[in-house]
């Protein structure tokens, strides 16, 4: 006995000893990896295959990657909470005004080029003319390579009040530089996940029109005017008695579960309280805590199952509450335009709405993301910035089906060309879906824009946004109660 007390006291000296010896940096990288470690042993959807705890100064980043199940291919961390809550509110700190995609110029030279996938409004880049297909190559009189595109990219985000942008004209295979063109920043941009919404009669179909780029109920102010100006647009929708609908998440790569399901119910046959939209799967430590006399005590709500929406009802304080406009019993399929990057609460409407009517697919497979996070930060220590956006479920629809992690193949391939606006019925996706509901073939794009070697876009290079943020009032009472 005596034996082991004194090897106990000669550990705890050396522990000590050690972290006598640590620098004020080190305790404090030590302790924010302790305090990823104990929540995502709360929270994490794959808790149990966690390894031991043992005390780290790695850098947090790489701490947090040594946690991850080798089925996780989404938690994320993020080393200030205030940007990334930022980021998922479509708040963007700096921003040049357009999203795009890069390319490698050619197969006989390292140079990248990127393309513009379409111009947010508001913003300078839209004044001074920048559109959709619009081919840059050098920032800052910088030409981007494989080596260095990351650096150079970055111009596009930094604090720098704008960024010189030369745009080329590609003919018989040669670029052309264009004078370069300053865009001027905008600070704090508050970008409308409606990017349009419009109706075309064509062949006495009136097809309704949706370009929407991610999931936020609001701009983080509680006010929920993005849900509401997208109930406003069906209502639109409504009062034109469109009888076709095309809904364009190719550009979408995910947000908010509650803007997720107020869309799914704008559009689903049949809308009332009782119809199931989704279920949810937890670890045990929050399957537990929703099953306990403590939790029914607070929450009457079932945490495991999600209904669509009847109406759209601001927070607490406020009581207003709108009624959703719903088109669903005047479709008799949906079709929407998907892209690569299609992820997350995208998927989560298409495979919420499949059980209750034929969801066409046209463009490119989807990223295949059936699980869900919720934002977590130290809200007890300040000088904690760090955030975690940790996997906490996986959903599944009303037939119980979540079998897409492969993503959803489209039901027609086709090819994102660039060629043509957003909304112009020439445009290859839209082209195809219309081609679709009125039976007459859309003829190929005779300016295509093809490139063979597509590898990142704006999102993947900068936002975060491939997300599912899942914001419950169930969710938010176990974090309240048990999160460290």
């Amino acid at each position: 006995m005596r034996k082991n007390f004194f090897v106990l006291i000669c550990l705890s000296l050396l522990t000590l000893s050690c972290e006598d010896k640590l620098s004020e940096t080190e305790q404090f990288t030590q302790y924010v990896n302790e305090w990823v470690y104990d929540n995502m042993s709360l929270l994490y959807y794959w808790n149990t295959t966690l390894p031991a705890y043992k005390s780290s100064i790695a850098d947090p980043n790489i701490y947090f990657k040594s946690l991850k199940n080798k089925d996780d291919r989404f938690s994320s961390i993020f080393e200030s909470y205030t940007a990334i809550s930022n980021e998922l509110n479509g708040i963007s700190a700096s921003e040049a005004g357009f999203e795009f995609q890069l390319y490698k110029e050619s197969a006989t030279n390292d140079n990248v080029m990127g393309i513009v996938l379409y111009v947010k409004k508001g913003t300078p880049a839209a004044s001074l003319g920048v559109k959709r297909g619009h081919i840059f190559r050098k920032l800052n009189n910088k030409q981007m390579t494989m080596t260095n595109y990351k650096e150079i990219i970055n111009y596009l985000y930094d604090s720098s009040l704008s960024v010189s942008v030369t745009f080329s004209v590609l003919q018989n295979n040669i670029f052309t530089d264009n004078t370069p063109l300053a865009i001027n920043k905008v600070t704090n941009f508050k970008e409308n996940p409606i990017f349009l919404d419009t109706i075309y009669t064509i062949q006495n179909k009136k097809i309704g029109y949706l370009v929407y780029h991610f999931f936020t109920n609001d701009a983080g102010d509680k006010t929920m005017q993005y849900d509401l100006a997208l109930n406003n647009a069906f209502g639109r929708f409504k009062q034109s008695n469109i009888n076709e609908l095309i809904v364009d998440l190719r550009y979408n790569h995910g947000g908010a579960m509650s803007s997720a399901i107020n869309l799914s119910s704008m559009m689903v046959p049949n809308l009332t309280t009782d119809k199931v939209f989704s279920y949810t799967e937890y670890n045990k430590n929050y399957t537990d805590y929703f099953n306990s006399a403590e939790f029914k005590k607070e929450n009457t709500e079932s945490p495991f199952i999600d209904n669509f929406a009847t109406s759209i009802n601001l927070p607490a304080p406020k009581t207003d509450k709108f009624p959703v406009q719903n088109v669903g019993n005047s479709l008799q399929n949906i079709y929407f335009l998907t892209g690569s990057g299609t992820a997350s609460a995208s998927e989560m409407v298409i495979n919420g709405l499949k059980p209750f009517l034929p969801c066409v697919l046209i463009g490119d497979t989807t990223v295949g993301k059936n699980v869900g996070s919720t934002l977590v930060n130290d809200k007890k220590n300040t000088r904690n910035e760090w955030a975690i956006l940790p996997i906490i479920l996986r959903y599944f629809n009303k037939d119980r089906k979540s079998d897409f992690t492969n993503g959803f193949a489209p039901d027609f391939v086709i090819k994102d060309d660039y060629s043509y606006q957003l909304g112009d019925t020439r445009e290859a996706l839209l082209a195809k879906a219309i081609s679709q509901i009125t039976g007459i073939q859309s003829a190929p794009s005779q300016k295509a824009l093809t490139f063979s070697t597509k590898f990142k876009s704006a999102i993947d290079l900068n936002n975060h946004r491939n997300d599912l943020i899942v914001n419950k009032k169930a969710i938010n009472l176990y974090l309240l109660n048990k999160i460290k």
